[in-house]
């Protein structure tokens, strides 16, 4: 009799414990929701502001607001060849490298995903602004609902990028755990969604759309700075036992602090140099070219790494039963 108590109360006790433990899950999901949406506000904010701390005259004369409502006095946007040419090299380029990771591997599958996401959003971003940039050749042409879209998808992949690019770094620091990285908070995947998804709908309202298209993707490029230092500091200090290249950690550590020197490049060449729209655009896509490739090149070098370092799956092997006479 005492036993089928003692049952009945673990049965009846089970249930609680589930609820509560799906209540603190619950709330520890939308706690790190919440705290990547309020970050993301903030790294707007600043993104929006920082262009006129660096260069105060270029950025004053260069990033008028349009919320994609452009004015034929001010706004400026480049349909050569160089550009949208430049535009689809740098696509295809992307494409080469997305492929080159591969996903065959359960240990780093996760990794390899992330990583290919994070190439497609460059890939996806430089080809809808190749499209934008061959076919949308008037003001009339930009200012339409077709045009908003095609640009919202150009700047917006540069922004939700951040969730790839976090997401990455939270993979590697669950590989890195108790090894290199105890002083790197283990940011959850559900903080770079909220993050990435809160900076790109600011993106889709308008809310980083100027006279120069160009400069939105600035703006967009400058929120990633919390996800890029995340993977900096995993590149300099993290997965000490695993066989990550010197190479791989020096190109992977440049790689994604090497778009920051665009920042206050774009203002101060537009408003100092003689040079073409032509001729800065094409510069600038040579510059993401080589940034881009370093981390993906790195990226795929480190899953190469935790796989040389534990090993693939072994392949079952089947065995000939003898016969036993």
């Amino acid at each position: 009799m005492c036993a089928n108590d003692f049952c009945g109360q673990s049965i009846n006790a089970n249930p609680r414990k589930t609820l509560r433990r799906a209540s603190s899950s619950f709330a520890e999901v939308s706690w790190h929701i919440t705290s990547g949406m309020l970050l993301s506000a903030a790294v707007v904010a600043f993104s929006i502001y920082f262009p006129f701390l660096l260069a105060p005259y270029a950025a004053s004369k260069t990033y008028h607001n349009a919320f994609y409502d452009y004015d034929p006095d001010i706004s400026h946007f480049d349909n050569s060849l160089a550009t949208y040419g430049t535009d689809y090299l740098l696509a295809f380029g992307m494409f080469c490298l997305a492929r080159s990771i591969t996903t065959r591997y359960p240990l780093t599958r996760v990794h390899a995903w992330r990583s290919r996401g994070l190439v497609a959003c460059y890939l996806l971003s430089v080809l809808a602004g190749g499209v934008a940039h061959q076919f949308y050749t008037t003001l009339e042409s930009r200012n339409t609902l077709t045009f908003r879209f095609l640009w919202t998808v150009c700047v917006g992949t540069v922004t939700l990028a951040s969730s790839f690019m976090g997401a990455i770094g939270s993979e590697l620091v669950r590989h890195d755990l108790d090894k290199g990285l105890d002083f790197l908070p283990l940011l959850p995947e559900w903080f770079w969604v909220a993050f990435g998804s809160f900076t790109t709908s600011v993106c889709i309202a308008g809310g980083i759309s100027y006279q120069r298209p160009a400069c939105d993707i600035f703006i967009a490029g400058i929120t990633q700075f919390p996800s890029t230092f995340y993977m900096m500091v995993i590149f300099a200090f993290g997965l000490p036992t695993r066989p990550v290249p010197k190479w791989a950690r020096i190109v992977g550590f440049l790689g994604f602090i090497l778009n920051a020197p665009l920042l206050p490049m774009y203002p101060l060449l537009v408003q100092y140099t003689n040079l073409s729209l032509a001729a800065v655009n094409t510069l600038l896509h040579a510059w993401l070219f080589v940034a881009w490739g370093m981390q993906g090149l790195a990226l795929r070098s480190v899953g190469q790494a935790i796989v040389a370092a534990e090993g693939p799956p072994a392949s079952a092997i089947p065995m000939k039963q003898s016969k036993i006479e």
